[in-house]
């Protein structure tokens, strides 16, 4: 950066002593008018559209308020009367009057940006240039004539701050003029925990980061997510897992194939064949031997097997793969063969060349369909009495080829070494409250769709699953509660069901209680009521139709209750779009201290494109398009079918130009307004936990102050009185919080 004139370096005036109270109203004061360019200032809690006009109201500074361990907001907004070229800015410490400091390492500013809403996501919404992106300041910049060009300053309040009054400026100059901003911060005597008082869900998909960063190596797609998650915890939120990067393996013994169902109809002998179902235009899916067979240089072999398709004449597979000392692929002598398949049961066969002696192995896998680079072909396929059969001699060198396994003989072994790395780094180090444990073999579905759990190849009622399924869950629980984990985790594998999907919900809540009895069941619930929450603690309701008489009733049966926001709802509602009051998502945490709300999700922070609507290989831009586009139920590929602009999208990928910038970005996400003020509802839940806390636990002497400080916590109508009737005004907002942490200081100080 270049050095700034002595005009505009950072002064600092320690004489003066900061009000503690800010104005009720909040809407954007002005430090100065002049014929150059114009200087005002709001907090965070606002989105600055171009156009809008300069405040009446004057002020001398900036007036800002935190806790200790607390990030707090403002904007500094610019309107130049020509334009404006080698636009710096500069934000120095903030000093106390002991000589304390929050140095400037601790001040972070950036540009706010914006999006081209073009479609409103409702009739409550508005087309134009919407402010959300924040992407750093990193260096001079120009600023158009005659339009708002807001600045974001963030403040974070070190743990070993002391309270009081503090002081500094933010320097702002162009080629042609400089300001100095002052800024008064004052600390509350209080210090936000560092693990947040609410849990948190909001979906971090590590394949959307590659792709958008442009990272092709392992060890790149790790520091970015850790970046990340980084992000994450300072903006006090949790991913909904981490096990998408750091998964869950199992080892199956007694089970010689992997890949299929071993069913018990149609079958040609014994009690079991093996059904291979191929749903997917995009993948080639397959079973093969779990373990290669060993083969020898010279000798002749014979592959057969028993056969059935579920459409007469249709092609399925039948693939040898040849292998080295090493257990490398020698393609050369790849032996593959497509056959026409019957609707009833037929037997065929292979007969390769005897292998040279370099080869060591051969591994046998079926598919279905015909079997091409993209998987296109689809269908279903039963195989039965596999036998490998070497010189003649009709002994079966195949294990498990006829797939009659011995119950007895069948285990599983979870290994958590990935898991571990990742664990140890979300839990222990980051410190994230809640996590979505991803536990293999256990159904899957929504409102939508579902599928019955599936696991070692066997379906969810089976004996088999039954038993691998109870060992697999009971290491898992096991595992987490020695490693001190337990109780962190929770198993959303059902969202939004319906009531015709109850029956199915209740088996898969019963069966992982049955299993490991400590691990906490998850479920979302879009259709309120008791119908379904009696067999999962933690339930989640969509904001909307939150009942809170239900959710005070259940609670003291001791479940746990959660919101989330989504595409829905719309309207006047509290919601999470871009084109909506800054306020609202600040205020959905204000709505769940009011209700008894314990935790909050989305089921996206990055989804920046939806591969129902754009190609393979092309990504949309969200710096440019901020509609989120529905993916999947249903929606036919290419069908331009909306969700809302910013849903599921709260962070912005560096890269601003996806599919046509290669650089690699190997640099965290680019924060938005909103992401920004949910951390600030995320603190104010904060400040509401502590002054319970200190109600609570007031001396005697100051039971009277206890009461009136617990008023605080039941929110007037005026400021909240339901998910469509809420206030707009940000300084009514922080009046009410400055009055609890007033309250706060009052109470902890009298003891």
């Amino acid at each position: 950066m270049r050095s700034l004139r002595a005009a505009v370096i950072l002064l600092f005036v320690l004489a003066c002593v900061v009000p503690a109270r800010l104005p009720a109203q909040m809407a954007g004061e002005l430090i100065r008018s002049g014929p150059s360019f114009s200087v005002w200032w709001t907090t965070g809690t606002a989105k600055i559209m171009k156009a809008d006009p300069l405040p009446a109201r004057r002020s001398g500074a900036v007036v800002i308020q935190a806790a200790r361990n607390e990030y707090e907001p403002f904007q500094i907004v610019l309107v130049p009367k020509k334009a404006a070229s080698g636009v710096r800015v500069e934000a120095g410490a903030l000093r106390h009057k002991s000589g304390a400091e929050i140095a400037a390492a601790n001040i972070a500013v950036a540009r706010v940006g914006y999006v081209t809403v073009t479609r409103p996501t409702d009739e409550y919404g508005a087309a134009g240039d919407w402010p959300d992106p924040l992407p750093p300041y990193d260096g001079p910049f120009a600023a158009a004539a005659g339009e708002n060009c807001p600045l974001w300053v963030t403040v974070y309040v070190p743990e070993e701050a002391p309270a009081g009054d503090y002081e500094g400026r933010v320097a702002i100059s162009s080629d042609e003029w400089s300001v100095e901003v002052p800024v008064h911060l004052h600390v509350w005597n209080f210090t936000l925990p560092k693990t947040s008082s609410i849990r948190s869900s909001f979906g971090l998909i590590s394949s959307d980061i590659k792709a958008y960063h442009n990272l092709t190596t392992r060890e790149e797609i790790e520091k970015v997510y850790d970046l990340y998650l980084e992000n994450f915890r300072a903006h006090r939120v949790a991913p909904t897992t981490f096990l998408d990067m750091y998964p869950l393996s199992v080892k199956f013994s007694g089970i010689p194939w992997q890949g299929g169902e071993f069913v018990s109809s149609p079958v040609h002998g014994g009690r079991r064949a093996l059904k291979i179902v191929d749903a997917a235009v995009n993948e080639a899916v397959e079973a093969s031997c779990a373990e290669p067979v060993a083969v020898t240089g010279g000798v002749p072999y014979r592959l057969a097997w028993w056969a059935r398709t579920e459409k007469e004449g249709q092609d399925y597979t039948v693939f040898v793969q040849a292998l080295d000392a090493d257990g490398a692929p020698v393609h050369a002598l790849n032996l593959i063969k497509t056959f026409k398949g019957s609707e009833e049961w037929k037997q065929e066969a292979l007969e390769p060349q005897a292998y040279p002696p370099a080869i060591k192995s051969v591994v046998v896998r079926l598919f279905p369909t015909f079997r091409d680079e993209a998987g296109t072909f689809t269908g279903t396929a039963w195989f039965d009495d596999v036998s490998w059969t070497a010189g003649g001699d009709g002994g079966n060198l195949l294990p498990g080829g006829d797939f009659e396994m011995d119950i007895d003989a069948m285990s599983v072994e979870t290994d958590f070494r990935e898991f571990d790395r990742g664990a140890r780094r979300a839990l222990d180090e980051l410190g994230f409250n809640s996590f979505d444990l991803l536990v293999k073999g256990i159904g899957t579905g929504s409102f939508y769709s579902r599928k019955e759990g599936m696991f070692g190849g066997f379906r969810q009622g089976t004996p088999e699953y039954d038993r691998l399924l109870s060992r697999h869950l009971g290491q898992v629980q096991k595992h987490l509660e020695e490693n001190g984990w337990l109780g962190r985790e929770y198993l959303y594998w059902f969202d939004e069901p319906d009531p015709k999907d109850y029956p199915f919900v209740r088996e898969g809540m019963i069966n992982i209680r049955k299993n490991a009895s400590k691990l906490t069941r998850f479920i979302t619930e879009h259709r309120p009521g008791p119908d379904i929450m009696d067999v999962s603690e933690i339930s989640c309701t969509i904001f909307h139709r939150v009942d809170p008489a239900a959710v005070a009733a259940l609670s003291a049966k001791g479940r746990e209750f959660w919101s989330y926001l989504c595409t829905a709802p719309k309207g006047r509602w509290v919601s999470l779009f871009i084109d909506r009051p800054a306020v609202n998502l600040r205020m959905w945490l204000w709505m769940s201290q009011k209700f008894g709300l314990k935790g909050i999700l989305v089921w996206r922070a990055n989804y920046w494109s939806s591969p129902t609507l754009f190609p393979p290989g092309e990504l949309q831009n969200p710096w440019q398009d901020p509609m989120s586009y529905t993916v999947g139920y249903g929606v036919p590929y290419g069908q331009v079918s909306l969700w809302g602009n910013g849903d599921g999208r709260f962070l912005y990928p560096p890269n601003r130009r996806p599919g046509k910038d290669s650089v690699k970005y190997l640099t965290g996400p680019v924060n938005s307004i909103r992401w920004e003020l949910l951390r600030e509802g995320i603190e104010d839940y904060e400040y509401f936990k502590l002054l319970e806390k200190a109600v609570r636990e007031a001396p005697a002497k100051a039971a009277g102050a206890a009461r009136d400080a617990a008023t605080l916590l039941r929110f007037p109508d005026s400021l909240f009185k339901s998910g469509q009737e809420y206030t707009k005004d940000a300084g009514a907002l922080l009046e009410h919080r400055r009055r609890i942490a007033e309250a706060v200081e009052k109470l902890t100080t009298a003891k």
